[in-house]
């Protein structure tokens, strides 16, 4: 691995502490922040794989990888979304937008180019679909949930951090698509862990699951 690739590697494995953050705290956690914490945990996973395993021995191994990852990622954020109840209302268009995202996988990997073939449409659809969710769920949270401060709020802040990674996303991809290199390409890996930082913060502000004990003693004392 070349010093260049080291730093890399070393940067790419910030995801670790709100992968970490989130399994300790995993049990203890609200149900609704659980496919994010699968989420980080499977990134994580990944990233040591890429680094110590995959990127040494192959560069279509590599491809394959990341193609495969950005599926998953696309497929278990929407899950998220689901989990927050952003698709309470509309319902049905739920499975739709995930066959949706299957279909424009598998037509951009297997029939318009290989699997092995950078595609750019797929990973800018998403992203765009995903920075559109995390708006709608801010939006949501300042008009309905005044009570708590934005700065602990856990689901504004990752929604925060999805915005600025996925609409850095959609720009980076869209020059790349486009056939230009720029400088941007080199500072992904420090916004990536700027991202994983605001996560992290965000994971230690998932607030615990209620159970009955609790529910009863802040019933009682708002009777008392």
């Amino acid at each position: 691995m070349t010093p260049e690739g080291f730093w890399k590697f070393i940067l790419s494995l910030s995801v670790a502490f709100p992968a970490i953050a989130g399994l300790i705290r995993f049990r203890k956690i609200e149900a609704a922040y659980r496919p994010f914490i699968i989420y980080l945990t499977i990134s994580l996973v990944n990233e040591l794989l890429m680094g110590l395993w995959i990127i040494p021995k192959s560069r279509k191994a590599e491809a394959l990888d990341w193609t495969l990852f950005n599926l998953f990622e696309a497929v278990i954020l929407l899950v998220q979304f689901y989990y927050w109840k952003r698709f309470d209302r509309y319902k049905k268009i739920f499975p739709g937008l995930l066959i949706m995202v299957a279909c424009g996988w598998l037509l951009e990997n297997f029939i318009a180019h290989n699997i092995y073939h950078f595609s750019p449409i797929f990973l800018i659809c998403y992203s765009f679909i995903l920075v559109l969710l995390s708006v709608q769920t801010i939006n949501y949270i300042i008009v309905n949930e005044s009570r708590m401060p934005l700065t602990k709020n856990a689901m504004f802040i990752i929604c925060v951090a999805m915005i600025v990674f996925f609409v850095y996303d959609i720009f980076v991809w869209t020059l790349a698509a486009n056939g230009i290199h720029l400088a941007v390409y080199d500072i992904y890996r420090i916004v990536n862990t700027l991202v994983n930082l605001l996560y992290g913060i965000g994971v230690c502000f998932i607030p615990k699951k209620i159970s009955g004990k609790d529910l009863f003693r802040d019933l009682y004392k708002k009777e008392s």
